[in-house]
C-alpha cells in the first residue's frame, strides 16, 4: 500500500530502520502491516497499520506487543501510526500501550505524514546563516533612540546581559561619577 511505503521512507529519511515482517519479539511473531525502529537518537518502536485492520484484531497485536516488550523488559516507547479513520473508543483502548498517531487519509501526502508523525521526527532548526539577526544591545540603543557614540550608554545596555544587579551597579557609578562623588569610602579616624 503506497500510504504505508510514504510512511516508511518519511521515517527511514529521519533515521528509522525498517524492520522485517512478521515483527518478532520474544519468540513471538505479530503481524503488523509495517514497523520501524530509531536507530540515532530516537528509541522508539513504530507500528503502522491501516484502517482496513478490523479494530479488535489490532487491539489485541498491540496489548500482545505491549505484554512482549515488558516481558523482554524492553524501554523503547511504542507508537502507532494509523491510516484511515478510528473511532474515539478504539483510540482510548489503544492509548492504553501505544501512542496513537492518526493519519485521517488512508493515502496521505508526505506533508500530512509528517505533520502526524512530528513528535517522532527531529526538530528542523533554522539555519543560523540564513538568520539575519543584529547585535540585541543595538536593537536596544535604537528602540531608545540612543547614540552609538554615547559610551556610558552603551556600557549600560551591555551590563543588562548580566542581570538587574550589573545594572543598579552601573547606574550607581554613572551618578556618583556625574554628582563628583568618588566610591572610595573615607576613614573617618583620618580626620
Amino acid at each position: 500500500m503506497a500510504g504505508i511505503q510514504d510512511v516508511l521512507a518519511v521515517l527511514e529519511a529521519a533515521g528509522f530502520e525498517q524492520l522485517p515482517k512478521p515483527l518478532t519479539v520474544v519468540g513471538t511473531e505479530f503481524d503488523f502491516e509495517a514497523a520501524a525502529r530509531g536507530t540515532n537518537t530516537s528509541h522508539d518502536l513504530v507500528l503502522i497499520a491501516t484502517d482496513l485492520v478490523p479494530s479488535r484484531r489490532l487491539q489485541r497485536l498491540v496489548a500482545g506487543l505491549a505484554r512482549s516488550l515488558d516481558l523482554a523488559s524492553s524501554r523503547r516507547p511504542v507508537s502507532l501510526v494509523l491510516l484511515g479513520g478510528i473511532a474515539a473508543a478504539e483510540r482510548i483502548e489503544l492509548e492504553r500501550y501505544a501512542r496513537i498517531l492518526p493519519i485521517a487519509s488512508a493515502s496521505p501526502d508526505i506533508t500530512e505524514i509528517e505533520e502526524a508523525i512530528a513528535v517522532l521526527l527531529p526538530l528542523r532548526l533554522p539555519n543560523a546563516d540564513l538568520v539575519h539577526g543584529s547585535d540585541p544591545a543595538n536593537e536596544v540603543m535604537a528602540v531608545l533612540g540612543l547614540s552609538k557614540d554615547t559610551s556610558e550608554h552603551i556600557t549600560l545596555v551591555n551590563a543588562a546581559a548580566d542581570g538587574p544587579d550589573a545594572v543598579r551597579e552601573m547606574l550607581r557609578r554613572y551618578a556618583n561619577a556625574g554628582a563628583g562623588w568618588s566610591d572610595q569610602v573615607e576613614d573617618e579616624d583620618d580626620e
